[in-house]
């Protein structure tokens, strides 16, 4: 969460254009400050005349634009005091890593999922969080006749000793039922701790395909699966 230094007027968040690393956005270049739009309000939680400022801000890493919203005492200049951090804008959650194997549509869709909760779109997040995991499942020759919905292809790449029996609990749990609950029941808020462990455990799936994955086409290949990168070469 964004955070601002209640004494430089600086705003310390998670940036996009850094993919998602911490950074300082900085309301001033070379002494002048970028630009603000100031609103007096009686509307504080100290009981006070505030100001609203609504102000803009850079990243000092890539430097990409930011807006944010700060409340501080009427009559002094910006940061002043009794201030506080309304809104900021864009701010994302730090990226997680994945594997370089992983195919190029399956990353994508896992980018774009996190950009969804990002922008706190929870139930479009857990949806595309189990694409991800369905597409991981059929790439690697979990589609056959035998495996027709996401809970069988699950069981299947656990019996192959592709994932555990722990993380076989963590695809059904944490991804594929919230994903369900978001494509088949009626609509209901989804709360974001429960996006970020289906996040958290949809990059740990992907890591078990395609971090190790000349090991894994060898299990797949033993369980007489076909997956879309079959002929891999060993050396890569």
């Amino acid at each position: 969460m964004a955070q601002l230094n209640d004494k430089q007027g600086s705003i310390v968040a998670h940036c996009p254009g850094c993919r998602g690393g911490r950074s300082t956005f900085e309301w001033q270049v070379d002494g002048r400050e970028i630009g603000a739009i100031s609103d007096p309000t009686d509307r504080s939680p100290w009981g006070i005349t505030c100001k609203r400022d609504f102000r803009l801000f850079r990243c000092a890493g890539c430097g990409m634009g930011a807006y944010g919203v700060i409340l501080y005492k009427n009559y002094e200049a910006y940061p002043g005091s009794y201030n506080k951090l309304v809104e900021f804008y864009p701010e994302s959650k730090q990226r997680l890593d994945l594997p370089d194997l992983t195919p190029r549509g399956i990353a994508n869709e896992f980018r774009e999922a996190e950009k969804c909760f990002d922008n706190n779109c929870c139930r479009a997040a857990a949806g595309l969080f189990r694409s991800v995991l369905d597409k991981t499942m059929r790439a690697n020759g979990y589609k056959t006749t035998q495996e027709k919905n996401l809970y069988q292809k699950i069981e299947a790449a656990a019996e192959d000793g592709i994932i555990t029996q722990a993380r076989k609990r963590r695809a059904h749990d944490e991804i594929r039922v919230l994903g369900n609950d978001v494509l088949h029941d009626e609509w209901q808020e989804i709360a974001e701790e429960d996006v970020e462990a289906c996040r958290h455990y949809c990059q740990r799936i992907l890591e078990d395909f395609y971090d190790d994955r000349v090991s894994v086409l060898k299990l797949l290949e033993e369980a007489g699966r076909e997956p879309e990168d079959f002929h891999l070469e060993e050396s890569s």
